[in-house]
């Protein structure tokens, strides 16, 4: 038969990765050909092109003459533009060219162990992952020969694995995934079967990683320039980089080392500090390992309590914590995490592969659809008998003892089945379904029984109108009884950038996957035909924050003048729709109805636009530097000490501070220019949220405003019903202002602006003199002569008493104002009402 389900899963790591098969209710760690679980994620091309992977690539670094044709950690640079120079030979991988040498390397490991050529497996991404790593990532696995590649975020993996066979839990679990160079924490619930996240958050910038080169530069680097006079050995300097690289992997040797004692000695001969030996000789403690990686733990623990509080949960409401990855190993580690959560941990899983176990797990009940994403052949047809197609509809996994499966015979001439019968047969426990005659158009549906604790392998048999056995594509359906994801869901929200820097959710953060949103927008500029280079952008960012300059950008949807075939005036009417399937990948489609015509596009994401560049760093730290000192001289005399301490804890901040010394010392590698740009992200959203605070006055005095006009308006022409809410809507006001919540206050002045304008609406007499207000607006109108047209029909609707004509005319005038002006227009009539 052909394997129906794709059963094998991969952990695609920073610093080793891993491939495991799914075999029922348990899990195989698919050994490579040194007998390692693991696998080094890291690639070497020598001067003549020939190439190496894993660990006889990593062990390149000590090779003084290949240690510029050696690369690693290149999963951090997914989805960017980034070119790894191989300098021997002169060839240049991007990451995700990289990342594929790794799959091959586990596909071979397949082919070699089990004599499989695979073509599909489930590959595992942080959850942090934005969806330009997530396109990389699919985009390594197609270039390794992959034709099915679903995605599965980590965290899920890593909770499949420690929960599978315990399908009757009813709990919270804390996935604890710190990798070699990126951390998630997610908030797992089971719940009789099924698996959900409830919430999850992550840095790709925090992994084990970070921990060894904050040892090398706390305590190797000030020793290296001391005793051989080196002021400029460090990061930045390139002709360091490969002895740091060298330093880095003696310091990982170490950690290990210093798992089962209690010191050890580096010794690492430094070639960049000119002629003669210079052979470097330190001792390395647990102590000294355990003060460097504190800041990286600590805020890992700070990310992962976050996620607890969020959804209003404390520690104790959570039954185990589950450690992931290398790093979760040292005991130092586990201490620190144990002592500041306060939650058992379960130790039950090797932290190492617990991500390619999941994924198995996962991929054993994802599947395959066709014969040629499917592994090999485990029997076949009689000679001389065509088989009869199966069409199965089932899940191969699930919680159910008694499984419902369903689907429809297809005969290889497409002659009738009537007649014909179905029958399933578990070999191991002897269970018959008995024969079931199909429908007249070849249906079917029935229930199994299954075991628990196997993977039960259900036979078809099908006999034809006379009783005769026929051969049937599948000959077999296997079912796993075990725990089930519900859903994979978003971390962040995906929207649309607007001009003005707000941000059109159209996936909330928690959406679950696939997911689809239509929403409708307006055009802040005309597109002409005849205007050669004129775009119509629309940008999609990705991230919580409300300003969408807070948010990253991924990819931009242009439509250019030469793909219309008539003009589109200003504040014409686009829909944009978003599609995005359970592996995280986005398609966006923009409608513009004017045109009847459809602007299908797959975003370009990731590459130039995932660049950062120095001078573009370095300028918005200097803006945003900026902006700290101008909130310093807005403090009066008689300001708050909490806004006074606030904007000092800006100015003395460790993160500035860092920003300033990484990007104004020496030239910054790329790994080092990502991180700044997302720490600089961290620094900006800070201060944001100190000038909203300094804000909060004039806030509240505006939202008390417009909720005294709301109370009026209410008063004199709402509904019982709207009246109450507006009541409702006073109380949570004063709460919000109690208890200082910017973001509440902001979204209840929001719901309060919307209830205004439903109550205002209903008024004629609103409309007549907005009507008014739009007419002393026509010299700012962007098409004058159908403005001339629109204020004529105005005029005769309010001269025979015809308000839906009056409505319709002035609707279609603001459209030809620029927004700001229709607010205008709109709020000086609701004075004039209200008094």
């Amino acid at each position: 038969m052909l394997r129906t389900t794709i059963d094998y899963g991969i952990d695609l790591g920073t610093t080793n990765s891993a491939i495991a098969l799914a075999t029922g209710p348990s899990t195989e760690i698919i050994k490579n050909n040194l007998d390692a679980d693991t696998t080094p994620s890291a690639v070497h091309i020598n001067r003549t092109g020939n190439l190496w992977v894993g660990q006889s690539a990593r062990s390149k670094l000590a090779d003084e003459r290949a240690e510029h044709d050696v690369h690693i950690e290149f999963k951090r640079r997914m989805g960017t533009a980034h070119e790894h120079l191989f300098r021997s030979s002169g060839r240049k991988l991007l990451p995700e060219d990289l990342s594929a040498e790794i799959l091959k390397s586990l596909r071979a490991d397949v082919a070699q162990k089990r004599g499989e050529d695979i073509t599909a497996a489930v590959l595992t991404v942080p959850a942090a992952f934005g969806l330009h790593q997530c396109e990389a990532t699919k985009c390594a696995a197609a270039l390794a020969g992959f034709t099915t590649a679903p995605l599965l975020q980590e965290p899920i993996a890593a909770a499949l694995a420690y929960g599978f066979q315990k399908h009757n839990a009813k709990a919270y679990w804390l996935v604890f995934d710190f990798g070699g160079g990126t951390f998630d924490a997610a908030l797992v619930r089971s719940d009789q079967g099924t698996m959900s996240v409830v919430n999850h958050a992550g840095d790709n910038f925090l992994g084990g990683a970070d921990i060894d080169w904050a040892i090398v530069e706390q305590f190797i680097v000030p020793k290296v320039r001391e005793q051989f006079k080196a002021p400029d050995f460090g990061r930045g300097h390139e002709a360091s980089r490969y002895d740091l690289l060298r330093l880095k992997t003696a310091v990982e040797a170490a950690k290990i080392e210093l798992s089962r004692q209690k010191s050890t000695w580096l010794e690492v001969d430094l070639r960049s500090l000119g002629a003669g030996s210079h052979i470097l000789e330190l001792e390395l403690t647990r102590e000294n390992i355990a003060a460097a990686a504190a800041p990286s733990v600590l805020r890992a623990v700070d990310i992962a309590r976050s996620v607890l509080t969020s959804q209003g949960l404390e520690p104790a409401a959570v039954e185990k914590l589950v450690f992931v990855g290398g790093p979760t190993l040292a005991p130092y580690f586990r201490d620190l995490v144990v002592e500041k959560l306060r939650i058992p941990f379960d130790l039950s899983v090797d932290p190492l592969t617990v991500v390619a176990r999941g994924a198995a797990i996962f991929a054993s009940g994802q599947r395959v659809m066709s014969p040629a994403e499917s592994g090999p052949k485990h029997g076949g047809t009689a000679p001389g008998l065509a088989a009869y197609k199966v069409d199965l509809i089932y899940k191969p996994t699930g919680t159910d003892a008694e499984p419902l499966v369903g689907g429809r015979v297809t005969s290889p001439d497409s002659a009738p089945v009537t007649g014909c019968s179905i029958e399933f047969i578990n070999a191991e426990n002897k269970w018959r379904s008995g024969r079931l005659p199909l429908a007249a158009d070849g249906s079917f549906r029935l229930n199994l029984r299954a075991e628990p604790n196997v993977q039960n392998h259900f036979k078809i048999e099908l006999h034809d109108v006379r009783g005769a056995s026929r051969p049937t594509q599948p000959a077999a359906l296997h079912y796993t009884i075990g725990l089930v994801v519900e859903e994979q869901t978003l971390i962040h929200n995906l929207g649309v950038a607007l001009a003005d820097n707000q941000v059109a959710v159209h996936f909330p953060k928690g959406t679950g996957l696939p997911a689809k949103s239509t929403r409708t927008f307006r055009t802040t500029a005309p597109l002409s035909r005849d205007t050669a280079g004129s775009l119509l952008r629309i940008p999609v960012v990705e991230g919580d924050h409300r300003l969408a300059d807070r948010n990253f950008l991924i990819g931009t949807l242009e439509i250019s003048a030469g793909q219309i075939h008539r003009d589109l005036p200003l504040a014409t009417e686009i829909e944009v729709t978003f599609h995005m399937d359970s592996s995280r990948l986005l398609q966006v489609v923009a409608y513009v109805p004017l045109l009847d015509e459809e602007f299908p596009a797959k975003l370009e994401l990731g590459g130039t636009h995932r660049q950062p560049a120095l001078d573009v760093l370095q300028a918005e730290l200097a803006r945003e530097i900026e902006r700290v000192a101008v909130l310093r001289a807005n403090l009066g005399d008689g300001s708050d000490a909490a806004d006074t301490e606030a904007v000092s804890a800006l100015e003395k901040s460790p993160g500035r501070a860092h920003l300033e010394r990484v990007l104004h010392t020496g030239a910054p590698d790329f790994d080092t220019l990502l991180k700044a740009e997302h720490q600089l992200l961290e620094f900006k959203l800070a201060l944001d949220e100190v000038a909203e605070r300094l804000a909060w006055p004039t806030a509240i005095r505006d939202t008390k405003r417009l909720f005294d006009e709301l109370d009026k308006l209410a008063r004199a022409h709402g509904e019982e019903s709207e009246k109450a809410r507006a009541r409702s809507l006073g109380t949570e006001l004063q709460t919000a202002i109690a208890n200082k919540q910017p973001d509440r206050l902001r979204k209840k002045t929001e719901e309060l602006t919307a209830l205004h304008e439903s109550i205002l609406y209903r008024q004629p007499d609103f409309w007549k003199k907005h009507f008014a207000a739009l007419v002393e607006c026509r010299d700012q109108m962007s098409n004058p002569a159908r403005a001339g047209v629109l204020i004529k029909s105005g005029c005769d609707a309010l001269a025979t008493g015809n308000h839906d004509s009056l409505v319709d005319t002035a609707l279609l005038l603001q459209d030809l104002l620029p927004a700001q002006v229709v607010v205008a227009a709109r709020r000086g009539y609701g004075s004039s009402l209200l008094a």
